[in-house]
């Protein structure tokens, strides 16, 4: 506060005070500006590193995905040819049977099953005669059970029902030849068989079956797909090895077991390369064939063993398991091209970034010098509107204190004729006992045996205890009605014995008791104003009282006063029936009254609030029904909330 006062400080505060935020705000701003510049920099550079790079993964994904797709298109041709070539083979086989048959039964004698026998032998061994392929490819029959008629290089399986055999996988091939005789129609199937030169091995066939009706049987051929996949192998990798899609863009090839059989170098292709190394020693192929059994695809980060720039080896891959041949597709693009272009761009951003920044600083310089000349200018503006509002508010602060004494004051003398009649009612007693004390001592005189010393005595104790209780009522009454605003350290109990005292007159008439429920403890604050409060709420439940008088019921005032670590609660609570709903939230506002006919002013409880509020506490008011010695009643409760050390 001695800071504040001092009016000279603040107004050279406020008009020189302002220069170093300016200066302070202005470097911020510029380097923020600049920082902004780099940063843009940075994020541009990184923008551009990252588009190149998606850029780049999706041109090298696409042309992998791409090259696989083609691969697949061609096995499916190449398959649909391969059905088209063993459904044409059989049908000549069906055709030369047919022949055979209709040619042998015209003459058909008794002896006809062992004529239709003999023709089946012949079929049999025309059949034989017609392998194709470089003999990879024969005939065979089979009849409805299962069992194998015609079987050219494995004779053993020759009269032996295998309607339950199952290949290599569990399949059950021959049920489905058994149906399709059934059916009487052809059909196509997948299954593994072994080759003429390799019994040690089944391998994946496609074969075709068609219904020979005279013998009840089909005849049927097939092609190992792995013969087949070989001619197409062989035709992608051709393929592969030409394609180019830019300068360095090339796919490579790879089985399972490190073999390249595709690369743009040449003397690689046909080479086992799972021991070659890059420049950091590590193993490239070995780590893209992990790479591709692990993830099945996916990009992979490497440097590479070749470039043909001899620049940079750094690389990113998109590698692909083609599961079904075991191989490794890839295809990637080197990192150097990339460098290159960051760095010019980075020259070149680098260079309008700085050009920026210099008009920023120079700006910034300008804005400065403008900002300054504006705060002193406003700065004296304000400083005279700060002097103007200083006094203003002085002003307005010493009309707001004498108004808010002056209505304390009022409120006071609004209860003022009321403490007289208290005043005279409580001065009755001892007037009485000094006046007939006074008259024993004149007799005394008189007449001096007429009272012992020791009855003399105790009248003149009566005077002086007498006197000691009227001046103690006339320093209440007068503590009461001073204005002092000091704030003091007094006992919460001691006060409402004060306050009872001022007013327990006015409750002996009216027949109103009050129960006491008093912690005995101190608080810090203005002792005389919570008086007044106190007085003010207890005086309203006796006003109450005497509006509507209960006959049929005692009536109470409750006085509770308690405390926890911090606050001390002060409850007071009548029996009189409550405030009414409709204007419980008014009490408390200025000039508000219902007891304009007994002369009620309205600022009562308004300053009651007022002086609550200033000693940091609450009081509000509640309906509250409870009960008494068994009794129910209702009434209004106020509750006060004071802290201890305000």
């Amino acid at each position: 506060m001695k800071f504040f006062d001092n009016e000279k400080n603040i107004l050279n505060l406020i008009k020189y005070g302002a220069i170093v935020p300016v200066i302070i705000f202005s470097f911020i701003i510029t380097n923020i500006f600049i920082e902004q510049k780099k940063q843009d920099v940075k994020n541009e550079v990184k923008i551009l590193k990252t588009n190149y790079l998606d850029e780049n993964k999706k041109i090298v994904k696409y042309e992998v995905l791409n090259i696989i797709s083609l691969i697949n298109d061609e096995i499916s041709k190449s398959e649909e040819s391969l059905k088209e070539s063993i459904k044409s083979k059989v049908y000549e086989a069906y055709k030369v049977a047919n022949i055979l048959y209709t040619e042998e039964s015209n003459d058909f004698s008794n002896e006809q099953t062992r004529a239709k026998q003999r023709i089946l032998t012949t079929i049999k061994h025309a059949l034989t005669g017609m392998s194709f392929n470089n003999n990879r490819g024969y005939f065979f029959i089979d009849d409805i059970n299962g069992v194998k008629i015609l079987q050219p290089f494995n004779k053993e399986f020759e009269g032996k029902n295998m309607l339950d055999y199952e290949d290599a996988k569990g399949y059950k091939f021959v049920k489905k030849i058994s149906e399709t005789i059934k059916n009487k129609t052809e059909s196509f199937d997948k299954y593994y068989w072994y080759k003429p030169n390799d019994r040690t091995q089944a391998y994946e066939k496609i074969s075709f079956y068609k219904y020979f009706e005279p013998y009840n049987v089909v005849i049927g051929t097939g092609e190992y797909t792995s013969d087949f996949e070989d001619k197409i192998k062989k035709k992608v990798l051709e393929w592969i090895t030409r394609f180019r899609y830019n300068e360095n863009g090339y796919i490579f090839v790879y089985d399972l077991n490190g073999n390249c059989l595709s690369d743009i170098r040449k003397e690689c292709i046909g080479k086992n390369r799972l021991k070659v190394k890059n420049s950091k020693g590590d193993f490239v192929v070995k780590d893209i064939l992990n790479f591709a059994k692990t993830h099945k695809e996916g990009y992979l980060d490497y440097l590479s063993t070749y470039n043909a720039n001899y620049k940079s080896s750094a690389k990113i891959s998109y590698i692909k398991l083609f599961e079904k041949w075991n191989w490794v597709i890839g295809n990637g693009f080197y990192l150097d091209r990339l460098n290159s272009v960051i760095k010019q761009r980075e020259i070149e951003l680098t260079k309008n970034s700085n050009q920026v920044i210099n008009k920023i600083l120079i700006i910034s310089i300008i804005m400065t010098l403008i900002l300054i000349a504006i705060s002193f200018y406003v700065s004296n503006i304000i400083a005279t509107k700060f002097k103007e509002y200083r006094e203003n508010l002085d002003l307005e602060t010493k009309k707001t204190i004498e108004k808010e004494m002056l209505l304390i004051q009022q409120s006071k003398m609004a209860i003022m004729g009321e403490m007289i009649g208290n005043i005279a009612h409580q001065w009755k007693q001892p007037l009485n006992l000094i006046s007939m004390s006074n008259s024993l001592i004149k007799l005394n005189k008189e007449n001096e045996s007429h009272n012992s010393e020791e009855e003399i005595n105790e009248a003149i104790d009566n005077i002086d205890d007498s006197v000691i209780h009227l001046t103690t009522t006339i320093d209440d009454f007068r503590n009461f009605f001073n204005p002092s605003k000091e704030k003091t350290y007094f006992n919460i109990e001691a006060i409402f014995e004060k306050t009872l005292k001022l007013i327990s007159s006015e409750f002996k008439t009216s027949n109103i008791e009050i129960v006491k429920n008093i912690k005995d403890t101190f608080i810090s604050g203005y002792q005389n104003e919570l008086l007044q409060v106190f007085i003010n709420i207890i005086k309203n439940a006796k006003d109450e009282f005497i509006k509507n008088p209960k006959k049929s019921q005692k009536q109470f005032v409750f006085i509770d006063v308690f405390e926890d670590e911090t606050f001390l609660y002060i409850l007071i609570k009548d029996t009189n029936g409550g405030i009414p709903n409709e204007i419980l939230n008014d009490v408390f506002k200025p000039y508000f009254t219902t007891k304009k006919d007994m002369g009620g002013t309205g600022i009562g409880l308004y300053m009651s609030k007022q002086i609550i509020t200033n000693m940091n506490g609450k009081i509000d008011v509640t309906n509250e029904e409870f009960q008494y010695k068994n009794e129910t009643y209702k009434g209004a409760q106020f509750t006060i909330k004071l802290p201890k050390n305000s």
